[in-house]
């Protein structure tokens, strides 16, 4: 037990010596050589780059790497300073070298490890070329005092950033090293390294990509560096990328007098598609990187060789090969089962965008029995041009759904493809395009296909296509396009010219597109309106080749058409039928200098018109429209002029957001002709009118007929587009009308007035009306509001029950024909109740003056002033007589009677008034006569 004792004493006594000793002997080495390691470091430094060296720290240590010596430098860092600020180019936090405790106080020593912690270079090239980097002196003599073989058994770097930037190449690295352990050997000259590597490539970035955002990797590292021929090389490297390996091979040597390197690195390997793809395409495309159902890999042997230096690329190739299985095609339901894709990518002879090339030996894609063939090249990435065939069988379903067409669920039949293709491409990043003349040969044929679109706007079916693609004059020739649109008959033929070389070409104004068709359908269908669209919930539509395609065709130059519509159902009663007419486009403005068509009502039309086309849509679209009938139903001619504004507001045109939706800019001048007319009771003949329908109103600028004998004229506005009605405002003329015919009218409207029989004579008055047209573009009584002012002449009554019945105190022979003198009247009706205040009815009978209100087929009110002694005692023959006479005047000279005269329930009762009341009732009718009047803002000065 004294002997074990005596050994723990003595261990711990060494213990305490060789703490003191690890404690005192870097204290010393510190005082006596810090100074000496300092000076030693910047004197290797200033031998090798005339660069700023940094002030940095020195501290030794023996316990971390016991029994070894540690000699620990801390925040070196090295600048440049020929730059307008100072920029750091080599900058390392803690750089450890480990050696034999003894060899401290040797001049040879041994290396026992190197690490290296918190790592940084950074190298920058400006936009003149001028680079700032480390600059390494060339060595002016060879070393011959060692020639012996040194071995570094562990080189360890943590925590590594090595970021390059080329602003004339417009390209830049980055890469971080999360860990490297690596060994050396220096068997003079050559240094060789070998280890792994673990770390990430930050990205790879020219002025158009991104690539390998964060990429992981861990490599395997074989390297041999001669000072002597300054050539490094790499040997046995392999990377480990995605879980697959990539083996580097090759080397670089630096060329004399700042001329840069020579290169002659490879690397090749076989990588998963969709994560390779993933790094490798830029964030516009990364959406064709497919998704993680796919499965394949792709091969591919990269050689990047030749001088490269700050202001010189290299000369690169890569060869590459893709079979993939289960590719999703983006943004569609589109799934390829097999992608076969082998190709190569070469910059060319001068190394640069203008001479690259890329050669698709093939592109293959396959989904079921649907095949897509592409062979061919892109060449010139400054002014790209295409030559390839494309060749295969599409399903339509499968085409909509790669073009991204609307509705492309809803397409069936199949297209085939044969085209040979030489043309200039066209796309955002495209500053100059090629000047190579588009050449497109080939055919597009489409079979059995059936389209249903996604409104209400119709079903395609039976749809058959032939169309050549021809290199004269570039030519798009349709032979035949035939269908069934909602079964109803279509087939177009034409040629098109330039219109690839307005969609694949530079200059678009050098190509004028000329468009010439024959379009016959057998029906169009406008009779129902289009319920509104639903708001788009997922992403705006992507922009697609089609697009430029259309836009051409729309907006080319030059476009000629004939086209012929056997029926165009309207919203009204009255279709059109056997519509031929002709469209001129030229510039944005489209012209259709004839049109001809019949009505299924017996008119027929004549017409011109034109508008102007631009990529917001129709601008200011105007028709000039001459309608003839023999015999016209004015109700349909009112559904017609409806039909017509209706097409405009059910189908919209595409616009941009900062316009409406709607043709609200739209007009139609129409005229109308017809040797008869029929207006429900109404009968007339010598119909003409004149309107002009914008903005969703029928202005009428002028309406004749003759009527009842007389001649009737009229102007105003009716709305259009309303659902719920029409609302009409009219002001009417009417010329000598025989009140027997007009009675006739009222009376088989079954308004309760006087039977046709009782009245004879004529009227002219002028007339304010309002109303509103049901459906049915019929008026509806109880929606009137007429004013009125009449100058009735000659007027008689005969045989009128109620005056007989009223009068029956007096003989048959005066009240059973009433002669009256010329009357001025003035009436208003609104909802079926009718005012007329100080009415002249003087006759045979007796003067008499009227006031009053009547409302039809219910009550009536009426203030009499009436000469009773002229009605009993009057002259009957005499004032006969002096009425037929125009020049003779007659006055009442009796005394005046104030009477109420009211009907109710078709009973009439009268009743004596006294004066003073009397005045003051008809005060009281004279006073609400105005208000009416002005409460229905009624214009009154029309008809003076």
């Amino acid at each position: 037990m004294a002997r074990f004792s005596h050994w723990i004493k003595i261990g711990a006594a060494l213990a305490g010596v060789l703490l003191v000793v690890g404690l005192l002997i870097p204290l010393l080495l510190t005082t006596v050589y810090k100074e000496k390691v300092i000076l030693a470091v910047r004197n290797e430094f200033a031998s090798h780059t005339e660069q700023r060296l940094a002030d940095f720290g020195v501290n030794f240590s023996l316990l971390s790497h016991f029994p070894n010596l540690a000699i620990q430098l801390n925040d070196v860092s090295i600048h440049d300073n020929q730059g307008p600020q100072p920029m750091e180019i080599v900058g390392v936090d803690q750089a450890n070298l480990v050696i034999r405790l003894s060899d401290i106080f040797r001049e040879s020593r041994t290396v026992k490890k190197i690490l290296l912690k918190g790592v940084r270079y950074h190298q920058r090239v400006d936009s003149t070329g001028q680079k700032t980097g480390l600059v390494w002196k060339a060595e002016t003599r060879s070393d011959t005092s060692h020639t012996h073989s040194i071995a570094i058994p562990e080189i360890r770097i943590e925590d590594a950033t090595v970021i390059v930037e080329n602003d004339y190449k417009k390209n830049a690295f980055s890469m971080t090293i999360r860990n490297a352990d690596l060994n050396g050997h220096l068997n003079h000259p050559t240094l060789q390294l070998q280890g792994t590597v673990e770390g990430a490539i930050d990205f790879i970035k020219n002025r158009n990509l991104m690539l390998f955002r964060a990429q992981a990797f861990t490599a395997n590292v074989r390297y041999e560096y001669n000072p002597t021929t300054k050539t490094g090389t790499f040997s046995q490297s392999q990377l480990l990328v995605n879980g697959s390996p990539i083996h580097l091979t090759g080397s670089h040597r630096k060329l004399p007098e700042n001329q840069g390197m020579d290169l002659n690195i490879g690397l090749n390997g076989l990588q998963p598609a969709h994560e390779f793809l993933a790094a490798l395409l830029p964030d516009s495309l990364k959406r064709y990187a497919g998704d993680a159902d796919m499965k394949g890999k792709v091969a591919f042997r990269f050689r990047m060789s030749g001088q490269s230096s700050t202001t010189v690329r290299p000369h690169n190739d890569i060869s590459f090969q893709l079979q993939a299985q289960n590719y999703h095609w983006p943004k569609t339901p589109v799934v390829f089962q097999t992608v076969q894709v082998r190709g190569n990518w070469n910059n060319g002879a001068r190394n640069a965008r203008e001479t690259t090339k890329l050669t698709l030996q093939q592109f293959r894609v396959q989904s079921g029995d649907d095949t897509l063939v592409v062979r061919g090249t892109l060449a010139n990435l400054v002014s790209p041009v295409a030559d390839a065939t494309i060749q295969g069988k599409l399903s339509l379903q499968q085409l909509a759904q790669l073009m991204n067409w609307p509705g492309d669920s809803l397409y069936s039949g199949t297209a085939a493809i044969n085209l040979a293709v030489r043309s200039p491409l066209l796309y955002s990043t495209v500053v100059k395009p090629a000047p190579n003349e588009p050449f497109w040969k080939g055919t597009l044929r489409v079979k059995d296909g059936c389209l249903h679109f996604p409104k209400p706007s119709g079903r395609c079916t039976a749809l058959n296509a032939d169309i050549h693609f021809i290199p004269e004059n570039n030519m798009l020739r349709i032979r035949e396009v035939v269908g069934k649109l909602d079964g109803r008959f279509f087939k177009i033929n034409g040629e098109i010219t330039n219109l690839l070389r307005y969609a694949l070409g530079g200059n678009r104004t050098t190509y004028p597109v000329r468009t010439k068709l024959a379009a016959h359908w057998q029906e169009l269908d406008f009779s129902k309106p289009l319920p509104p669209s639903a708001r788009r919930s997922g992403p705006p539509k992507i922009p697609t080749s089609t697009d430029s395609l259309l836009a051409g065709l729309l907006f080319g130059t030059e476009y000629s058409a004939v086209i012929r519509i056997d029926r165009i159902r309207l919203p009204s009663r009255e279709d059109l039928s056997d519509m031929s007419f002709v469209v001129h486009k030229k510039g944005e403005r489209v012209r259709v200098p004839q049109l001809r068509c019949r009505t299924t009502l017996g008119g027929s039309i004549a017409g011109l018109g034109h508008f102007q086309l631009t990529p917001d849509g129709i601008q200011a679209p105007y028709a000039a429209l001459s309608l003839s009938y023999e015999r016209l139903d004015l109700q349909r001619l009112v559904g017609l002029l409806s039909g017509l504004n209706s097409m405009q507001a059910t189908y919209k045109r595409p616009v941009s957001q900062q316009k409406k939706s709607a043709l609200n800019d739209y007009q139609f001048d129409v005229e109308v002709k017809a040797r008869k007319l029929d207006y429900q009771t109404l009968k007339g003949d010598d119909f003409g009118l004149k309107t002009v329908i914008k903005d969703e109103t029928a202005q009428l600028e002028r309406l004749t007929m003759n009527v009842f004998g007389g001649r009737l004229g009229s102007h105003g506005l009716m709305k259009l587009g309303r659902p719920e009605g029409f609302p009409v405002t009219l002001n009417v003329t009417l010329q000598k009308m025989d009140l027997h015919l007009l009675f006739r009218a009222a009376e088989e409207m079954r308004i309760d007035v006087l039977k046709s029989e009782n009245i004879r004579g004529n009227v002219d008055c002028a007339m304010s009306l309002r109303t509103e047209l049901n459906n049915d573009f019929l008026p509806d009584i109880k929606k009137i509001t007429a004013y009125t002012k009449a100058s009735i002449r000659q007027m008689e009554l005969i045989e009128v029950q109620p005056i007989q019945q009223a009068l029956r105190f007096l003989p048959k022979s005066k009240t059973s024909h009433i002669y009256f003198e010329d009357v001025e009247a003035q009436f208003l009706l609104h909802e079926n109740r009718i005012l007329m205040p100080d009415l002249n009815l003087s006759s045979n009978l007796s003067y008499l003056h009227l006031n009053g209100d009547y409302t039809l087929n219910k009550k009536a009110a009426f203030l009499v002033e009436i000469s009773l002694t002229d009605l009993i005692f009057g002259n009957n023959k005499r004032r006969i007589r002096q009425i037929q006479e125009p020049d003779s005047t007659r006055t009442s000279r009796g005394l005046k009677n104030h009477l109420l005269l009211q009907r109710d329930l078709g009973k009439y009762r009268m009743k004596m008034f006294g004066r003073r009341d009397f005045e003051a009732q008809k005060q009281t009718l004279r006073s609400e006569w105005q208000e009416e009047l002005s409460r229905h803002k009624i214009d009154t000065t029309f008809s003076r």
